[in-house]
């Protein structure tokens, strides 16, 4: 059966090659053929199909196995290529600026130069002294402020002392400037509270003799009362024997004359008691008076020395800043661009500016250029990388960032160039420990605005295209 087939293949491909188009005898036999097939019975063409499935069936399977491989290959990517995504970003050049501005120290009040403890490029912390000015003239008005205020201090205490009828007994100065103030003032308390008792005394005493005055008039008031009623009471008993005769009419009117003596004898101890009376009152408020006076005189002095004093303590504020002042310190850490004044002696103006200091911050700041066309999608807050040119980003990475500032418009520098200005800020200060990053290195930074599908990336072309074609311009 094998051998018949193997000879229908030979003659199959015989025919196959004497039917062949290109060839002449294939022509003619395929014209001389075709009537006679046309005649033949339909299942009479299954040779062919026969043939065609042993041709296939002849072929090697491997190139099959190659097609389905190409076509799974081709969906598999088509498929990853649709859920794969890819970062957008924009790019800028740009460098690295403080994040802080320089800082400039200056002198508030100038003077001469005594001391220089930094020079150009040396790394300096916040409150590291950096120059020392002279402060003779200020330290003197200061140790001068100080002694008065010590002086009004311990007279604000005296007077406080004499006003709350307390003892006073300071202690003991630090200073012989000091000591003597307490000295004096002891010596003022002693002689303020001597006058204040003396005019007490003085008063005193004189509200005692009023005081007597008044007894005295009185007790006279009560013997002539006494002598008005027995002098009345004797009137009285005698005229009735005046009728009879057993008085005489003289003596009734002795006897009227002695009662009219006795009651302006009372008249007149009345009035002396009246005035005694008022007397011991003007001596009493006249005691009162020497202390209201003694202690408003004293209330004067404590507000005038309080006042005094409260002035002497500003003026000492501003003068120890000023003692302060004259000694520059680093306002930040950082390093020393410029000094200034280099000269031990030098004098410096008021005001003038004495050393000039890059602050190291812990954050780094870079300052990049986004062309116009790039902007649309950046913002405040953008996760960003800062690449230093200094260091190969492939070997050392970048620093992540956050874009923090944005320009409201566009800048045009000198050759024309029209970009927006971008910072963005950083929580790191250097690549590692030994890399540190120094404001002035240039950079590139890459802004990430979103993400987007790599067949949506490699059909944006296509899309462009398909949505600027067929227009005439």
């Amino acid at each position: 059966m094998s051998e018949r087939r193997h000879a229908e293949e030979k003659g199959f491909a015989g025919l196959e090659r004497l039917a062949a188009p290109g060839q002449r005898s294939g022509r003619i036999a395929g014209a001389l053929m075709r009537p006679l097939l046309s005649r033949l019975p339909q299942d009479a063409h299954d040779w062919s199909k026969e043939a065609e499935f042993s041709i296939v069936e002849s072929r090697e399977p491997g190139a099959r196995g190659l097609l389905y491989t190409i076509l799974i290959a081709f969906v598999l990517l088509l498929v990853w290529s649709a859920m794969a995504s890819i970062e957008e970003v924009t790019r800028g050049e740009g460098k690295v600026i403080p994040a802080r501005q320089l800082q400039i120290v200056q002198s508030p009040d100038g003077g001469v130069v005594r001391e220089l403890h930094v020079s150009e490029g040396d790394k300096v912390e916040a409150g590291d002294l950096l120059v020392k000015i002279d402060p003779t003239r200020f330290v003197a008005n200061f140790q001068e402020t100080e002694v008065r205020i010590f002086a009004l201090q311990a007279k604000v205490e005296r007077l406080n002392a004499l006003l709350n009828d307390e003892h006073w007994q300071p202690e003991q100065g630090a200073t012989p400037e000091q000591r003597a103030v307490l000295q004096r003032e002891k010596a003022f308390f002693a002689e303020s509270l001597s006058e204040y008792q003396q005019g007490q005394a003085v008063a005193g005493e004189q509200l005692s003799q009023q005081q007597r005055g008044l007894q005295e008039a009185q007790a006279k008031v009560r013997a002539a009362r006494q002598e008005v009623r027995l002098s009345g009471q004797e009137l009285r008993v005698t005229r009735p024997l005046l009728e009879s005769g057993a008085v005489s009419e003289v003596d009734l009117l002795r006897l009227e004359r002695d009662l009219a003596a006795a009651s302006g004898e009372l008249r007149r101890a009345e009035a002396e008691t009246e005035r005694q009376r008022a007397a011991v009152e003007e001596a009493e408020a006249r005691i009162g008076e020497t202390r209201h006076a003694a202690r408003n005189r004293w209330r004067t002095e404590l507000s005038d020395a309080s006042a005094e004093l409260s002035g002497l303590k500003e003026g000492a504020v501003a003068l120890a800043d000023r003692v302060k002042a004259a000694e520059l310190r680093a306002p930040v850490s950082g390093t020393v661009q410029r000094v200034l004044y280099n000269t031990t002696g030098g004098v410096i103006g008021q005001g003038d500016a004495v050393v000039e200091i890059v602050p190291a911050d812990d954050r780094l700041l870079v300052e990049a250029k986004i062309a116009p066309r790039d902007i649309a999608f950046l913002r405040p807050g953008l996760p960003a990388t800062i690449k230093l040119h200094a260091y190969d980003f492939s070997i050392y990475g970048g620093i992540p960032a956050e874009v923090q500032h944005i320009s409201a418009d566009t800048i045009t520098d000198k050759r024309d160039n029209t970009y927006y200005l971008v910072r963005a800020i950083t929580n790191e200060r250097a690549l590692s420990d030994a890399l540190e990053v120094m404001p002035g290195m240039t950079a590139q930074l890459d802004i990430i605005t979103g993400e987007r599908s790599v067949l949506s990336y490699l059909l944006k072309p296509i899309l462009r295209a398909k949505a600027n074609a067929l227009g005439e311009r």
